[in-house]
This record gives structure tokens, C-alpha cells and sequence, in this order.
């Protein structure tokens, strides 16, 4: 917002709400096929973002981009890449929360979270989506024990 928006909107109206712009934030692209959901804990979803953000700055699942067009110039530096130490960190995390987790649990919430996709499929009883969104929730709370945002998995 610049100046000039500000103070027409200190003319035009008063309150706390004056400089301020809303946002509107689409909760698929945070947290993936948890969105579609009901029922998730605030702290699920704060775990949920927090693993899908560790996974996507471990550059597992897609390329870094590459600017082809850009000119190759031999500084005769360290040809270290600046991204990597944050890459290698973030990889850190992320096999750390796949330990926390198991193989299991932490590929049913990749697939959830990460790659957005279903959490049940076709022809699945009631009570074998309710089990498996149990499932997801219980390994969601694990997480967030161990990204330091609950003290206690939750009952």
C-alpha cells in the first residue's frame, strides 16, 4: 500500500482498519488434501505446513529452475551453490520427520499434504475412511510433537 492509499484511507474512513490489507489465503496450497478435510486440530495444520514447506525446500519433489539464458562468467571463486547449505538443512529436517514418522505414516502424509491427493479412494467403506483419516491425524499430531509446536501428542 503506498502512502497516498493510506491517507485517502484516513479521510475516507476511521478505525483500527485503516492501512491494512486482507489477504485471502488459499489453504490447499499450505497444507494440500488436508484443506478438503474437516475436523483437523489447529496444531495438525501447523504441522501439516510445516512438513510440507521442509519437503518442498529439500527440493525432493520437483527441479530447481535454471535460467539457460543467463551469461557464464568465471568468477574463479568458491563455485559453491549459495541454495545448498538451506537445501542440505531442509533435506535434514525432512528425513528427520520421515524418521519420526516411519515409512508408512510419513507416505500417507506426503501423499495427503504433498502431492495433494486423496486421502481415501473409491470404494473404500465408512469405516475404512474413518480409520484412515485417524490415521493421518494421529501421525499429523506426531509431527507436531516433533516440529516443537505441541508438548504432548493430543488424545
Amino acid at each position: 500500500m503506498s502512502d497516498a492509499e493510506y491517507f485517502h484511507q484516513r479521510q475516507v474512513k476511521s478505525g483500527p482498519n485503516v492501512g491494512k490489507v486482507y489477504v485471502q489465503m488459499n489453504m490447499a496450497e499450505l497444507i494440500g488434501g488436508l484443506a478438503r478435510l474437516k475436523g483437523a486440530s489447529e496444531m495438525q495444520i501447523m504441522a501439516a505446513a510445516k512438513y510440507r514447506n521442509t519437503y518442498e525446500r529439500a527440493q525432493i519433489g520437483g527441479a530447481r529452475a535454471v535460467d539457460y539464458a543467463a551469461v557464464k562468467v568465471d568468477t574463479s571463486g568458491p563455485s559453491g551453490d549459495p541454495l545448498a547449505g538451506r537445501t542440505a538443512d531442509a533435506l535434514e529436517a525432512y528425513k528427520q520427520a520421515v524418521r519420526c514418522l516411519g515409512m508408512l505414516r510419513s507416505a500417507l502424509v506426503e501423499r495427503v499434504v504433498c502431492h495433494d491427493q486423496s486421502l481415501t479412494h473409491r470404494g473404500m467403506g465408512a469405516r475404512a475412511r474413518g480409520r484412515a483419516k485417524d490415521e493421518l491425524f494421529a501421525a499429523l499430531d506426531d509431527l507436531a510433537v516433533h516440529f516443537q509446536l505441541s508438548m504432548k501428542r493430543a488424545a
